[in-house]
Formats: structure tokens, sequence, C-alpha cells
């Protein structure tokens, strides 16, 4: 596809498939590659178990309860540092401290594999909306062995940062 000198490819592909329209990305369905037969989209509840367990302690921001459906070594790989976070209590603390500068969260679909899932979010932080996929992984216990987070835009991450630091500085790390 070409694109006209001075704009930008997202952009681009947006105005000719969608009429600029972006939320219209949103009412379509998920087109698949052949080559992933075993990949849907679904609702929150149509998600196993483990995965529905998730849904809610995210939502109910209830970490109390995170630490049983974690994997002793679970790995987080976080869209702020190269080196991944292990542990259940490291990542138990850091998705608290995360979610406490969240103004809102919402899951808005999800997407099931055979080996993992992924649940599309957005957030808001101040002024700046995020948008991101949590990638999954259970266990054959039903334990989440691996989180991967993605986020964008780079100034909604450049917000949650800025809000994490002020927490950080302010002492109210554990708020939430």
């Amino acid at each position: 596809m070409s694109v006209a000198p001075g704009s930008s490819w997202p952009g681009a592909f947006l105005s000719r498939v969608h009429g600029g329209d972006r939320r219209a990305l949103q009412l379509r369905s998920v087109v698949m590659h052949p080559e992933a037969p075993s990949i849907t989209h679904t609702n929150p509840h149509a998600l196993p178990a483990p995965a529905q367990h998730w849904h809610r302690i995210v939502l109910a921001r209830d970490w109390d309860a995170l630490p049983a459906l974690l994997d002793a070594q679970v790995t987080y790989h976080t869209p702020a540092q190269l080196e991944p976070l292990r542990g259940r209590q490291a990542v138990t603390d850091v998705l608290r401290l995360v979610f406490s500068a969240f103004d809102s969260f919402a899951y808005l679909r999800s997407f099931a594999g055979e080996d993992g899932h992924a649940l599309e979010f957005t957030a808001r932080v101040g002024d700046s909306t995020l948008f991101g996929i949590d990638l999954v992984r259970f266990d054959a216990d039903g334990k989440l062995v691996e989180l991967v987070v993605m986020l964008r835009p780079r100034e909604g991450l450049d917000a949650l940062g800025a809000a994490l630091a002020r927490r950080a500085q302010h002492g109210d790390a554990q708020a939430e």
C-alpha cells in the first residue's frame, strides 16, 4: 500500500479501510490467519476457569486473591523494563502498584488459544488513555505461569510512569 508523503502508515490505512473511523476497528470481527485456527475471539465467560479467575481479580483489584492464582515462579514481562520480573510476590506487588495509578481499567475483548489467552484492555491515567494487551499463559494446574503486557501509545506509558514515580515519591505505592 502506498502512503502519501507526510501521512502515517496507520492513519492512512484506517482512512482507506474504515473511512478514518478508528472505532470501526472495535466493531469488526478479527480475521485470523489460516495458520492459527485455534485462536478465537470470545467473551470472558467463555474463557477457561483460570483466565476467568484472572479477569475477576484484575477487575475487582483483589490483590489478596492474586497470589493463589500465580505459579511460584511466575514470569511478568513488563513494558517498563527489558528484564522480566519473577516470583509470586514481586508480580503481585508490581500489579498492585500499577493499578493504583489507573483512574479506570476495562477489558474490551479476549482471544483464547491452545496455550494462552490475549486480553485487550483500556485504562486511563489522568488525561491519557492507554490501550494494551495482556498475554496470559496457565499451566495444567491452572496457575498463571507467564504474563506479558504490551501498552500503547507511548504518551500513555509515559503518563503511567510519571504517575508511578509520584506515588513512589509520596510513599503511597500500596494504595488500593
